[in-house]
C-alpha cells in the first residue's frame, strides 16, 4: 500500500509538471505571436502579399494575413472593425471617413507607392495612343469602333473593373468625370482578368495597374495624352509617372486605425523604408516613393 500511495503520487506530481510546462508554452506561443489583418485592393493584392512573406521571414514571431477585394471592401472592413489595415489604390471618400469617425475609427493616411494605371490593347491593334477625350468617349460608349480613332474597322469591347474597386473609382473619376461608365463594359474581379480577356480579343480595351501590364504578353500598352496637341506620355516611363504628366499617375494607399504602434507601427515602418517594402515595389513594377515622399509618411508614425 505504501509504495502504490508513493506510486500514484509521483504520477500526480509528473501531471501537474507537465500541465506547467504545456501552460508556459501556450503562454509563451501567445505573447510572442501577433497576426495583423490587412484587406482591401487588388491591384495592391500581389505587392501585399510579398511584403508579407518578406516581412514575416524576418519578423517569425508577426504573421500579415493579405486578403483583396477591392479597395471599397477593404476600406468598409477597417470602418467595420473587422480588419487593422485597409490597403487601396484610392484615397478614402468623405462619407467613408464620416462612416469610421462614427463608429470610433480614426483613419489614417499612408502613401506606400505610385502606379500608373496602364490602359491596355489586343497586341495587333495599331492605335498606339489616345487622348484623354478620345478615352473618355471610349469609356461612356459615344465611340464604339476603332475607326473612330484612327485605328482598323473593329467593334471595341470595354473590359474594367468592378465598382468596389479603386481602380474602377479612379478611372471614373479621372477619366469620365461625372459621367458614367458604358452600360456595356464588362466588369471584372481582379487586374489579371482583364489582361486575359484583352489578350484574347482583338477589339478589346481595358485599364489595368501598370504592375499586371509590364510582364504580360499579346498586349499593347498605349500612350495617353491630355489633349492632341499635348506631348505623350507612357506609364513605363517613370519621369512622367513621378511627376505626374501622365494622366493616369496615382498613389496606392495603407489605411490603419488611428496612429499605428507596436507590432502594425513596425510593419508600416517596414513598408516605407527603402531597404525593405520600397525595395519590393519596383520589382512588382509600381514605382517607389520619392524620398521626400516616404519621410513624409514616415513622420506619421512619430
Amino acid at each position: 500500500m505504501k509504495y502504490l500511495a508513493i506510486g500514484v503520487v509521483a504520477i500526480i506530481i509528473m501531471a501537474v509538471i507537465g500541465a506547467l510546462v504545456l501552460s508556459q508554452n501556450d503562454d509563451g506561443d501567445q505573447t510572442q505571436s501577433t497576426v495583423i489583418k490587412q484587406k482591401g485592393s487588388d491591384t495592391m493584392l500581389e505587392l501585399c502579399q510579398i511584403w508579407a512573406e518578406e516581412y514575416n521571414a524576418e519578423n517569425a514571431a508577426v504573421e500579415v494575413e493579405i486578403s483583396g477585394g477591392g479597395s471599397g471592401t477593404g476600406i468598409s472592413a477597417l470602418i467595420n472593425k473587422q480588419v487593422d489595415i485597409a490597403q487601396a489604390s484610392r484615397q478614402i471618400k468623405a462619407s467613408e471617413m464620416t462612416a469610421a469617425q462614427a463608429n470610433g475609427v480614426d483613419p489614417v493616411e499612408f502613401r506606400v507607392a505610385i502606379d500608373g494605371i496602364a490602359v491596355i490593347t489586343y497586341h495587333d491593334n495599331p492605335v498606339s495612343v489616345l487622348t484623354k477625350e478620345q478615352l473618355r468617349g471610349i469609356y461612356n460608349g459615344i465611340i464604339t469602333n476603332w475607326n473612330q480613332v484612327g485605328g482598323n474597322d473593329e467593334s471595341i469591347t470595354l473590359y474594367g473593373r468592378q465598382s468596389s474597386s479603386g481602380t474602377y473609382v479612379y478611372f471614373q473619376e479621372d477619366i469620365l468625370g461625372t459621367e458614367n461608365y458604358s452600360v456595356n463594359m464588362n466588369m471584372l474581379t481582379g487586374n489579371s482578368a482583364i489582361v486575359n480577356a484583352v489578350q484574347g480579343d482583338e477589339g478589346g480595351i481595358g485599364y489595368v495597374g501598370l504592375g499586371y501590364a509590364v510582364e504580360a504578353t499579346g498586349i499593347n500598352i498605349l500612350g495617353l495624352k491630355e489633349t492632341a496637341t499635348d506631348p505623350v506620355y507612357s506609364p513605363i516611363d517613370e519621369e512622367s509617372v513621378l511627376n505626374g504628366d501622365y494622366v493616369l499617375a496615382r498613389y496606392l494607399y495603407i489605411y490603419t486605425d488611428g496612429t499605428p504602434s507596436d507590432q502594425i507601427g513596425h510593419w508600416m515602418s517596414w513598408v516605407l523604408s527603402a531597404d525593405g517594402g520600397q525595395a519590393i515595389v519596383t520589382e512588382l513594377g509600381f514605382y517607389a516613393l520619392p524620398q521626400t515622399v516616404a519621410d513624409q509618411e514616415m513622420a506619421k508614425l512619430g
